[in-house]
Order: structure tokens, then sequence, then C-alpha cells
């Protein structure tokens, strides 16, 4: 470690010189990005291209969108540079800043109507077509952040208006506000299903009924196979919002400051894009030291909803994420920052793409997930062509910390269809739900054509206070068969779901072995083998597993607790789940890990950053000099 200490400055004077810099201005990097692409075209240099981006805020007037024309022809890399100084980060920005709030008070004449009341002092308000570039389909913000910090949308229970359901939604023991539910969202945590959390918008109130937006009421009916019941949330309510939490129209944002005295929110950021970067057809680019922020996700809000089925996954498609890699090869993302982001995924990479690596990267404030790899096209999963496949990636070194916040079903690393895919050294904490969550097609492809899967592994993450909010997840999460793949040398503290378990191999999981792993301080099974719901798991081995202040591994296919014969008709009855009791260890509680225990969670979790901002993962993102 101190010889790496001492060459980082010399690594740093061995890197390529600029070839171009790019402002911190708005629009500058698309003017930059329309002349890296002219330059390649005629370019005749062996030489790497070196885009370098000045420190600062780099705002978007629209994502910026890379492809094939910005690859090198010789095959050499182009990279995309940030600058060196972590004080003053280079962020791209897919939002806008906040500059002319007004104080909302009985006693201001200048106070917009809606918050004139006495009960609204304290608070701020800002106008809608105030915010520099907005457009109405930004409108209402789903996300404010303040300081660089996340300002949640205000969220009461609905216990108060004790809603009974109805064929278009609910109706309320009394007259229901209209103009306070105007904006409103619901939302069903773990009430549908165990493990998502569906969100549909309020389409109008008429007296006590309460009329939920035809198509999502529709999918989540479908999605309960009946009436769904009454929700136990209800967000953006248009009333004074709590100390450090705001509420947002299609006409003003409120929001009252965590400090109930001073000034008018300072460096408050809403988001205007869904995307930042969208790349398809990359070829040996590299994107270093760069920070992403204040994208959002829309669906939620439209008549459709959201209604997943699981990570995010909804009818309507995958997920997309703020920074989205499509038909990649051999790109890296190396020392980047992804905070404060109101996007399903900070990062996504899929669509056929091949050795992609994650490296030295923080992730943090995040509505959603941290990165999503693969997809879960299910015809595309049976592709033999390597050309069709998602592999060789490469997720290493990345701190994420408070991840899900607002779309709790995101896993913080969710792989679909992958091969030959390595996730380790990965530190995680505080998530809404799973931390690592690998495959997908539950037990379909265990007979008959067999998906690319193959040759997965998850080693060495730090995971810590995961599924603190949705359930039936866990630390490390497996689908499908996928063979010659690993669980090993993981470390779980604190999985928060009560069900299941903190290394969970769930429906169709097959060709695993689980090893070396150790687990602590869950109501939930330390090790759990799915074998419910005509789907269990199968050929999968687990031993050296060291479990403190959890309940005990549940092996639900063992040969007493499942038939594989009956599942999946010409395999044998035993689903060959073995489990080696006598390397399956309680430890007491209060008691010190045995030595070869200590020694995995000791190696667990990120070893450093990367080039630049990897690690920095309790970083604020301050914007305020724009």
């Amino acid at each position: 470690q101190l010889l790496l200490a001492a060459l980082k400055p010399l690594d740093h004077m061995l890197q390529p010189p600029c070839t171009l810099t790019v402002p911190a201005s708005r629009g500058a990097l698309h003017a930059a990005a329309e002349r890296v692409a002219s330059q390649l075209s005629s370019a005749a240099s062996a030489a790497d291209v070196v885009v370098c981006l000045k420190g600062g805020v780099h705002q978007l007037p629209v994502p910026l969108a890379l492809g094939p024309q910005h690859n090198h022809p010789s095959g050499r890399r182009v990279i995309w540079r940030g600058a060196a100084l972590p004080s003053a980060p280079t962020t791209l920005s897919a939002g806008a800043p906040l500059l002319r709030w007004v104080r909302c008070s009985h006693l201001d004449p200048a106070t917009p109507p809606e918050c004139a009341g006495p009960e609204w002092d304290g608070v701020w308000a800002h106008a809608a077509d105030d915010v520099p570039h907005v457009t109405r389909a930004a409108l209402p913000f789903r996300q404010l952040w303040v300081g660089g910090l996340r300002a949640p949308r205000a969220t009461a229970r609905t216990e108060a208006w004790n809603l009974s359901t109805t064929a278009e939604g609910y109706s309320a023991r009394g007259v229901v506000p209209g103009l306070e539910w105007a904006a409103a969202e619901l939302r069903w945590p773990s009430q549908v299903q165990n493990w998502i959390e569906p969100r549909c918008a309020v389409d109008r109130v008429a007296g006590r009924r309460v009329i939920v937006s035809r198509p999502c009421w529709a999918a989540l009916t479908a999605r309960k196979g009946g009436p769904p019941p009454a929700p136990l949330l209800v967000e953006n309510l248009l009333r004074p919002p709590p100390a450090g939490q705001f509420a947002c129209s299609d006409r003003h944002v409120f929001y009252r400051p965590r400090e109930p005295y001073g000034g008018p929110p300072r460096d408050a950021w809403a988001p205007l894009h869904e995307a930042i970067l969208q790349a398809e057809g990359l070829a040996n680019h590299s994107f270093q030291r760069l920070a992403f922020s204040h994208a959002t996700w829309r669906q939620p809000s439209t008549p459709e909803g959201y209604v997943p089925t699981q990570s995010l996954v909804t009818p309507l498609g995958e997920p997309p994420g703020a920074v989205s890699l499509g038909r990649a090869r051999g790109v890296a993302v190396d020392g980047c920052s992804f905070a404060n982001l109101g996007s399903a995924y900070a990062l996504s990479v899929g669509g056929a793409s091949q050795q992609v690596s994650v490296v030295g990267s923080s992730f943090t404030s995040l509505a959603g997930g941290a990165v999503k790899l693969g997809n879960v096209d299910d015809e595309r999963a049976l592709a033999t062509s390597p050309e069709r496949m998602d592999s060789a990636f490469r997720v290493v070194d990345n701190t994420i910390r408070l991840a899900a916040l607002e779309l709790r079903g995101a896993a913080a690393i969710f792989a679909g269809y992958v091969r030959d895919t390595t996730i380790s050294h990965n530190s995680v904490a505080e998530t809404g739900y799973t931390a690592i969550s690998l495959g997908w097609g539950w037990g379909t492809h265990v007979l008959g054509r067999q998906t690319f899967m193959r040759n997965n592994h998850v080693v060495s993450n730090r995971m810590e206070r995961v599924v603190s909010a949705l359930n039936d997840g866990g630390c490390i999460y497996t689908l499908g068969p996928q063979p010659n793949s690993t669980v090993s040398l993981n470390y779980c503290e604190a999985d928060r779901a009560p069900v299941v378990g903190s290394f969970y191999h769930d429906n169709g999981s097959r060709y695993f072995r689980t090893t070396r792993n150790v687990a602590s301080n869950s109501p939930a099974p330390c090790v759990y083998l799915q074998g419910c719901c005509g789907a269990p798991a199968l050929d999968v081995a687990v031993s050296l597993v060291w479990c403190r202040g959890e309940a005990p591994l549940r092996n639900n296919c063992a040969p007493a607790e499942a038939n594989c014969s009956l599942a999946y008709p010409g395999l044998a009855a035993d689903c060959h789940c073995a489990v080696d009791k006598a390397t399956v260890v309680s430890v007491p509680a209060h008691e010190a890990w045995p030595a070869e225990a200590q020694a995995v969670v000791d190696a667990a979790g990120a070893r450093g950053g990367g080039v630049g901002l990897g690690g920095l993962g309790k970083t604020r993102v301050g914007l305020a000099k724009v």
C-alpha cells in the first residue's frame, strides 16, 4: 500500500495529455463531442484521444449522446477525464439550480396564494416557471436536492382517511381535500408482494372518492391478482411539508429547511432530464474522475405508473440508467462518482455489451439502484452467438451507500442475464432492498434450451444494513441456472429482511457453489435455499458458512422438502441441494469470529478508490458555484 501511494503522483504524470479541454459551461460538452467525432473521422494518429473536462458543473441542455462515430478508427482509447481535485469535481448535471425562492408567510403579500396560511410559515416556495430551462414534461418534480443532500418528498400514512377499495380506487371516510391531493401518489410497500412497492398517481378526487390513474390501477389489480388493498402511504400532498422535505405541484416547489431560521435554500437543484449520458456502440472508451448528478425517472408519475415484477422491471420494460451503455465493447468506468440521482439505476450496461468494467467508483444518495448489468430479455438470453450476449463484466472495488431510497425495490447491483461476470470487493451499505442480485428467469430455463448465464462470481463483497424497506431479498440473491458460478468470501451484516436469507438462492438457482461466507445480525436464516412455488433451487452446494445472530440455515430444496421430478419433469426427485452441515458454524452472540471467518470479514469490501473520485462515498455533492 505504501508503494502504491508513492506511485500515485507518478501515475498522474504518466497519463496521456489532453487532446481537447472542455470548460464547465452549458452546452460545451455537446460541442466538444461533435468536435471529437469530426476529428476522429479523419484521424490518422495511433495515439489515445483524451477529452479533459474542467472542474465545475457541466449543465446539460439535453442528455449527452455518444455513438460509434466517437470510436477511435485505430482502436485506441478515447478517454473522458474529469478534474483531478476531489474538492472541485467535474459534475455532469441533468438538473437546474433553483435560485428565486420566496418565503411563505401569511404576513407577506408577495407569498404565493397556495401557501399563504399561517401553517405555511417557515416554508419557502419556488415557481416552476422560474427554474431555468424547465419544460412541462419535468413537472411536478420528483426530486429536490438542497445543500448537496436529498430532500425527500413529503409522505403521510393513510389511516386517517380509512380508505376502502372500490372499482376505480378508494372511498374515504370523509371528504378528501381535492386541492391537497391534486399531485398525490399512492404507495403500497410490501402489500402487493413482499419485495415490491408499486406507485400510482391519483387521477382525481371527487368528494369521498379517490380515483386512481386507470392504466396503473389495472396493472396493480393484475399484479395483486384481485382488488388491491388500501395503500399504506400517500406521497406529495400539497400541504406544509415537514423539515427537510418538499412537496411539488405543476406550479411551485415547497420546501421547509432543516433549520427553522435563516435565508432561502441554497445550492438547491431539481432534475430536468431522465438521462445524463446515453451511449450506444462505444468501443474502447474510458470515463475517469467524472461525477454524475440530478437525473430523474418519470415513469411513476405517468398514467401507467410503476408496478414492478422485481428489481424495478415492469411490464413496460426495463428501467434505464442515468448513464446507459448499450452494445459497448471494452468500456471502463473508473474512479467516477454517482450521487444525488433520481434515476431507476445510476449506471446501466446491456444490449449485448462485453468487457465493461466499473472500478473504484462511488454511488450514494440514489433513488434507485447503483449498477444494472445485462438485460431480462428471455429470447435473447437463449442466444448462442457470443456477439448477442452480455458478458465479461467486472464490478470491482466500488462503494455504494444509501441506495433505493425512493424506488425501494431496486437492488444496489442488479445483474440479469449475464455470463463471465465478476462482482467483487464492493462495499454496499444502507439499501432499501437486496445488495447484489444475480440472474433472472426463475425456473423457466431449468429444462430445455439453456440461457447463456454461466461463470458468474460474487466474491469478497461487504454488505451492511440492507433490505431495510421491503422483504424477500438478501445480501446476495440469485435466480436461474448459472453453471460454474460461485458465491464466496462475502460478509453480510444486518440484513433486515425478516424472512428468507442473507445468502438466498431463489427459484431455479442452479449450479452454484456457495462457500466461505459470513453473516451476522439478521432475523432471517443465514442461508436460504428456495423450495417453493413449483421451481425449487437445485444443484447448489453450500459449505463453510459462519453465522452469528441469524436464524438457522434453511435448505428447502432438500429431499424431504422438495421434489425436482415434479417441478422439472425428466429430472430426478433429488434436487441435489447439498449442505455440508459440519462446516456450517453458528457462533454465539457476543463471541469473536473464528480466525478463518475473521479473515473473510477483514478482506471483504472495497480496497480503495480508482483514479480519482472512487471511495468518496460520504462526499457531499455541493454545487453552489454555477
